[in-house]
């Protein structure tokens, strides 16, 4: 189906998703979203696609039907389930619209490139999801479904990427803190990239929550062995896409403490570094030397040509090879909990 422009209420499915992707666009604050318009439905185990090319996926039975039922149904009181059916739609519509923005320089061979890159669709899963799981209730209420579907927004279903999500949270959550941010700042910023952009960002974002910025001297590679830890470590998270919720969660915060820890080592020991070296004398002329009668200092036993000791390089975390080019999806639970 091909969607137009309509009013910011719609009374239809039709309408719905003819503003859903404007709607998703300026609750996240995004430049532009690569969607082209047009939704498809579809049968298979995909409850939604963002497809490549800008074409929306959504599942007939799964997605398309419940939205139907809700305006077909309009102002009727439903049973609890039945918002929960709706509001895992809506869910899903929000989600994939998600993966649809970026910022305008934005182009999605450049995304499709990037997420094929160790850990990036670990990355844009978790913060996709997160997100939209973070920001359903605006959605529903920006579009006036909350009169539509009377007690849609009292209602709550479990979401998915139990793997990926509260890795993601946990370590978006920390760099707000460290850098000062309001809660949830992090993700956003996060969610506004396309896979091109949300490594660049997250590494400028733990770089600069550190003292490396005063410290280091331009050139240096830090930023690329952070970045090293962070795509090793959220890679890692595909080991428990598949695990009940409950151990999924479990072993998915764990990773994040693993990660944190590691990016801590890295950072500790960079900027002991370059504090150390920022502490040595500059070099200077001196004049010729003279007899010394006692111990010579620190800075005359300079001149006999002993080099003060170098820093060892620190080890750069190897990457491993890049996954397969598979785009961003939502899943039904029957097939895997991810989506």
């Amino acid at each position: 189906m091909t969607t137009t422009a309509v009013g910011p209420h719609p009374t239809s499915v039709l309408e719905l998703f003819a503003v859903s992707g404007e709607t998703a666009r300026a609750l996240a604050g995004a430049d532009r979203s690569a969607w082209n318009g047009h939704i498809i439905e579809s049968s298979s185990a995909m409850l939604g696609l963002a497809h490549w090319d800008g074409t929306l996926y959504l599942d007939r039975e799964s997605i398309v039907d419940p939205l139907r039922h809700l305006y077909e149904h309009a102002g009727a009181r439903r049973p609890t389930p039945t918002l929960i059916a709706y509001r895992e739609s809506l869910a899903t519509l929000l989600h994939e619209h998600a993966h649809f923005l970026g910022p305008d320089d934005a182009t999605q061979e450049a995304a499709r490139e990037a997420f094929t890159k160790l850990g990036s669709r670990q990355l844009e899963e978790g913060v996709t999801e997160a997100w939209a799981q973070d920001h359903l209730d605006d959605f529903i209420h920006r579009l006036g479904i909350d009169k539509v579907a009377p007690g849609i927004d009292s209602v709550r279903s479990n979401g998915y990427y139990a793997a990926f999500v509260p890795a993601i949270r946990e370590l978006t959550s920390d760099l707000d803190t460290r850098n000062g941010f309001p809660p949830g700042e992090t993700l956003s910023l996060l969610n506004r990239q396309t896979a091109a952009g949300q490594f660049p960002v997250l590494v400028d974002l733990v770089y600069n929550s550190t003292r490396l910025p005063d410290l280091e001297s331009p050139g240096t590679d830090t930023r690329s062995r952070l970045e090293s830890i962070l795509r090793s470590g959220l890679a890692h998270l595909e080991t428990y896409e598949l695990s009940p919720t409950d151990l999924a969660t479990t072993n998915s915060l764990a990773t994040a403490h693993q990660i944190q820890a590691h990016l801590h080592q890295e950072t500790h020991t960079a900027e002991a570094t370059y504090a150390s070296s920022s502490l040595q004398p500059d070099p200077c002329v001196l004049p010729p030397p003279v007899p010394l009668r006692c111990a010579p200092t620190p800075h005359q036993s300079a001149l006999s040509g002993v080099a003060p000791p170098t820093a060892t390089p620190l080890a750069r975390t190897q990457l491993h090879p890049p996954h397969a080019n598979l785009r961003p999806t939502r899943r039904s639970p029957a097939t895997s909990q991810a989506r």
